[in-house]
């Protein structure tokens, strides 16, 4: 799965909307919007913030793929 697939998976999975994700995240709805359509990848930041929300909330990817 790539990174895109795995935000948009975790997000429609936590029922959240995309202004949801970005709250939870410190980020803009707009930079959600483009970590899903893989136009800009998440900093290591964002994607560290991503990872303990998904922590959180019991989700977990393989980090071996995608």
């Amino acid at each position: 799965m790539s990174y895109p697939e795995k935000i948009k998976f975790a997000r429609e999975t936590l029922l959240m909307t995309q202004e949801e994700l970005a709250l939870e995240l410190g980020v803009t709805p707009i930079t959600v919007c483009r970590w899903e359509t893989g136009k800009v990848e998440p900093s290591i930041k964002a994607k560290k913030a991503f990872r303990d929300l998904c922590e959180r909330k019991g989700l977990s990817f393989d980090e071996n793929h995608g």
